[in-house]
């Protein structure tokens, strides 16, 4: 029989457990034992045998020595960079979300180290003009790019990485991940030097895009943020939380579909279910984005906009289902597009010069070491299109 190991701290396992939100049914079933004996470990009846420690290493990421610590570390919580969103909402993050906010902040290292003090737009915030047309037209004119250019592109992915680009010009960091979880689209860490958002690669490109301008938002308003699916968790939100998170939702509309534009589309033709659908392709927006802004007009109620929003809920999500069965399934392409053509060139200049070793450059990559040359080939094919 092996040999447990009676220095584990029962404290720490409970701790990093609740660190990910996870049941202690939820933990012993991806540690792979029973829950009683989980929770053994957890009041420290029994101990962990070296082999079952490393397992609890790796679901809760955590180095094995952790676990031998006399008390828990001190390590900041999301809830502070969550201001928001209550306790009560922000408890119900499954661990995968919250591995996002961990990513994030791995992130903003990795582009310290490759910008030094390159400050973003964001710093500039107290400068920022104050009402939401004024906001969107200051914006506009800093990512260069009018809703003319936007609107002759007709598709919502060209508009995704177009926007993903800009935001890159102005200090703001765009990153995709799969979330595994359908919940949340996207998440943002806030920083005057770094600031980062992670988009769920699971949504349509339309909802990306809407996304990454409402953590913009977050952004501006000096927070870090979480968009949530669907608008129920409102009534967990005391009135100063739902407003702000209101107001995120009511600048990305406002952004991708300019009131002055929209009413000028809608002279052109008589609105319909076809009409509604050229608009949301003119816009390269999500056809519940169109709805909104028909019932911000008064030409839909609110009982008629919200039957539509368990339709809306699903054309997010499966939108880009079948997106990526198209994609080939290339674990480095998909790697790519995760990171985004310019962080990985950068961190490739750097690794090429020499000032960082592969072993670093694949820790910045979030890639294995003998996998750098393979998206070394995929990037490269990339760029040379």
């Amino acid at each position: 029989m092996a040999e447990t190991l009676s220095g584990v701290n029962g404290k720490i396992i409970r701790w990093a457990r609740e660190n990910y939100n996870m049941s202690p049914d939820e933990a012993a079933q991806a540690i792979g034992v029973d829950v009683s004996r989980y929770m053994n470990w957890e009041v420290g009846a029994e101990h962990p045998t070296y082999a079952k420690l490393k397992k609890i290493s790796d679901v809760f990421r955590k180095p094995s020595a952790v676990f031998f610590f006399p008390e828990p570390p001190q390590l900041p919580k999301i809830k502070g960079d969550l201001r928001t969103l209550p306790d009560e909402v922000v408890s119900t993050f499954s661990k995968n979300v919250i591995i996002q906010f961990e990513k994030a902040k791995v992130y903003q290292l990795s582009l310290q180290e490759l910008y030094g003090n390159k400050e973003s737009i964001i710093a500039q915030r107290d400068t920022f003009p104050m009402g939401t047309d004024q906001l969107c037209a200051f914006f506009r004119t800093r990512l260069e790019f009018p809703i003319n250019a936007q609107k002759a592109r007709k598709s919502t992915k060209v508009v995704f990485e177009i926007f993903r680009e800009k935001f890159y010009d102005l200090g703001i960091y765009v990153f995709k991940d799969a979330f595994k979880d359908d919940r949340i689209s996207g998440i943002c860490m806030n920083d005057e030097h770094f600031p980062v958002i992670i988009i769920n690669n699971s949504m349509s490109f339309a909802r990306q895009t809407f996304t990454m301008f409402h953590e913009l938002y977050h952004l501006i308003s000096d927070t870090s943020g979480a968009e949530i699916i669907r608008d129920d968790y409102y009534s967990k939100l005391n009135e100063q939380q739902t407003e702000a998170e209101k107001a995120c939702d009511t600048f990305a509309n406002a952004f991708l579909v300019p009131m002055s534009d929209f009413e000028q589309e809608l002279k052109k033709k008589p609105l319909n279910e076809e009409r509604i659908e050229e608009l949301s392709t003119l816009y390269s927006v999500s056809k519940e984005a169109i709805m909104y802004k028909l019932y911000m007009m008064g030409k839909m109620t609110s009982a008629e906009y919200n039957d539509l929003k368990e339709i809306f809920y699903g054309e997010a999500i499966r939108g880009s289902s079948k997106r990526q069965k198209k994609s080939g399934g290339n674990h480095y392409y998909t790697q790519l597009t995760y990171l985004g053509q310019r962080y990985t060139g950068d961190v490739f200049k750097q690794y090429f010069s020499g000032k960082i070793d592969s072993y670093r450059a694949s820790e910045m990559l979030q890639s294995k070491v003998d996998h750098l040359p393979n998206l070394e080939t995929v990037y490269f094919r990339g760029v040379s299109r």
